[in-house]
């Protein structure tokens, strides 16, 4: 049956009130009987915590689903697998299983689930749809228990996908889905209150085994549909089977998923058991990276529920924008993983014992792994072709016909190898991503012209350029230009987004001295070298054009005049001076207003001297204030290095 939008409110707000109210009593039991969970070097907690907040959850979501009306045999089936695992759970949080005999539980409840009638649709082979049934019950239960690392995280990502669902059920999925979504979505609401940071209770392993296993089910629901709505006749149209059934599931559960790559990724590169817990996930690295704990769980909240609804969004308008997008978010998955590895020498501990051992073991492994080039070539071909494909969705209203698949097919073999030789002619694959420059971008603007002025050729002396479209191969050239230079940028982006982030949380704020370009440099150090404690709050410049101008965002405050009243304003501790090619008396003159306002100075010194090509200016006195000097330094400065 059909869930209304009233009923789907009144059912939220049933399961949500059971939640609120009997997560308390949970905490107030584990509390009583001294079920706690107690800081461990390999947790993020500080305190001791109340255990078995999986109860509350599973509670909140079964009372309903037995009292409020009838459910299908389908759902009552996985209802029956989600109470098993949540068994298991319970029984792992009070006895402490070893993986291995989780592991063995989960899949003996994952195939009598698959055994009852429960398995993902539309992979043609039934022996193929029981193995990727399994797979994906493991995997997703799994990574919803490995989310499970920080305040909060794993319920609302859990409150979010349940969301998604039951907006998918509106939309063209199976209806059945509606009920059961919009429940699990009220129990995660209720239980998220009490569990985000600082948490008083942790749902344990019985809740996210429960909720994992759960929602793995109500995907697997969601792929018993095999098409998509059609607005203008409100039938199903045009889908493959394979659209829905990975690209909907993915999309909603994408955040449990790369968080349970990355960890997998990283323990087995450094050779430490996948099993272990730690403090190498996602969330634990963005905090490392300088965000709060509360702001990564609602950072990571935030880009489940855009992705899921941009899912959705595409789902219900065009199958082919679906996958392209979806290719765009793995890439940029993909990156911002890699990203995140760069601190996996501060995550793992390589004193550990047994280290030697571990890195010897996964020196193969990481060589193979380490392969930049293979990498760039592999991603530029899956950019390539969605450059591609989007330049059609655009031409064409979001709707590729047969026809135009048909010259898809032709002419996407010849544009692929052709532009990756052009790539490589001009040197794409030799460079370091994490410091491409406006020259690396030049270089991909003369390799994306180059090549589509040969594939526009070759189509024409092929087949005459019938049927295809002079626009689509500019918008082809644009697309790939914007996606190739804006993948080898990404890596830059991340880092330089995250150093703002942790300079934020340093505390001695300080002054640079000159807004030239030995200021610029000096501020980029601070940020690219995070072993300090300093804050930037502004530049002084005695250059009144260059007043409330802002650099690397750090504005101009005012000239030397107004250092005084700026280090009361900010209470600034430090400055630095950054005139590379400022002369001694200058530099004693600034140093003497920095004295007066009680903060100390420093000279920031070049790498290289100084090479004057005038005489020495002599030493600033009280009557040179009224002329800024910089202006009078601006043309020497040029001539330095700096």
């Amino acid at each position: 049956m059909s869930v209304t939008l009233l009923n789907a409110g009144l059912f939220f707000l049933y399961s949500f009130g059971l939640s609120t109210f009997l997560t308390p009593c949970v905490i107030w039991l584990s509390r009583r009987i001294g079920f706690m969970a107690q800081p461990r070097e390999d947790r993020w907690h500080r305190h001791p915590t109340a255990l078995l907040g999986g109860i509350a959850l599973f509670l909140s979501f079964m009372l309903p689903n037995l009292f409020l009306r009838e459910i299908s045999s389908s759902m009552l089936v996985l209802t029956m697998g989600a109470s098993a695992m949540f068994l298991l759970g319970l029984v792992d949080d009070v006895h402490d299983l070893s993986p291995q005999n989780k592991f063995i539980g989960q899949l003996i409840i994952s195939a009598l689930i698959v055994a009852g009638g429960v398995r993902i649709q539309g992979l043609g082979h039934p022996a193929a749809s029981i193995i990727v049934t399994l797979f994906w019950f493991v995997a997703i239960t799994n990574a919803v228990n490995i989310l499970d690392n920080m305040d909060g995280l794993a319920a609302g990502i859990s409150f979010i996908a349940a969301c998604s669902l039951w907006v998918y059920s509106q939309i063209g999925g199976p209806i059945q889905l509606g009920l059961p979504a919009i429940l699990l979505a009220g129990a995660t609401a209720g239980f998220w209150i009490y569990n985000f940071n600082p948490a008083k209770i942790f749902m344990g392993d019985c809740g996210s085994l429960f909720l994992g296993f759960l929602l793995a089910g109500l995907t697997v629901t969601g792929t018993w549909t095999s098409g998509l709505p059609d607005p203008a006749s409100g039938g199903y149209t045009g889908v493959t089977s394979l659209v829905l059934v990975l690209v909907v599931p993915v999309a909603v559960l994408i955040i449990p998923l790369f968080d349970t790559a990355l960890v997998s990724f990283t323990r087995v590169q450094t050779g430490r058991p996948i099993s272990k817990g730690g403090r190498d996930h996602t969330s634990h690295r963005m905090v490392l990276l300088g965000y709060s704990e509360k702001r990564t769980v609602l950072t990571l909240m935030a880009w489940a529920g855009s992705i899921s609804a941009l899912a959705l969004y595409l789902s219900y308008r065009s199958a082919q924008g679906l996958l392209v997008m979806l290719s765009v978010v793995a890439v940029i998955s993909l990156f911002f993983g890699t990203f995140l590895t760069h601190l996996n020498g501060t995550v793992y501990d390589s004193k550990a014992r047994g280290s030697d051992i571990i890195f010897r073991r996964s020196l193969l492994l990481s060589r193979v792994l380490n392969k930049k080039q293979i990498l760039q070539a592999v991603v530029d071909t899956v950019l390539i072709t969605i450059a591609y494909l989007t330049s059609y969705l655009f031409r064409y209203d979001g709707v590729i016909n047969l026809w135009n698949q048909q010259l898809i097919e032709k002419s996407l073999p010849l544009i692929i190898p052709i532009k990756l030789c052009c790539f490589w002619i001009f040197g794409l694959y030799r460079g370091q991503w994490r410091y491409v420059s406006i020259g690396d971008m030049w270089q991909i603007f003369k390799a994306v012209v180059v090549s589509s002025l040969i594939i526009v050729g070759l189509l024409l002396y092929i087949y005459r350029f019938e049927g295809y479209s002079r626009v689509l191969f500019l918008n082809d050239a644009l697309l790939t230009l914007v996606m190739i230079g804006g993948v080898r940028l990404l890596m830059r982006l991340f880092k330089e987004y995250f150093s703002l982030q942790a300079e934020r949380s340093n505390s001695i704020p300080i002054l640079i001295v000159g807004a030239g370009d030995g200021g610029d440099l000096f501020l980029r150090e601070l940020r690219h070298n995070s072993n300090h404690d300093y804050l930037p709050v502004g530049f002084i410049d005695d250059d009144p054009a260059k007043k409330s101008q802002i650099i690397h965002g750090i504005k101009v405050l005012g000239d030397r005049e107004d250092i005084p009243d700026i280090v009361k304003r900010y209470g600034i501790q430090r400055a630095f001076v950054s005139i590379m090619s400022a002369t001694d008396g200058q530099i004693e003159g600034i140093f003497d207003i920095c004295k007066k306002g009680g903060v100390k100075c420093d000279k920031v010194r070049p790498l290289l001297p100084i090479v004057k090509t005038r005489k020495k200016e002599p030493a600033c006195s009280k009557k040179d204030k009224v002329v800024p000097f910089r202006s009078r330094m601006r043309k020497n400065e040029r001539k330095t290095p700096f």
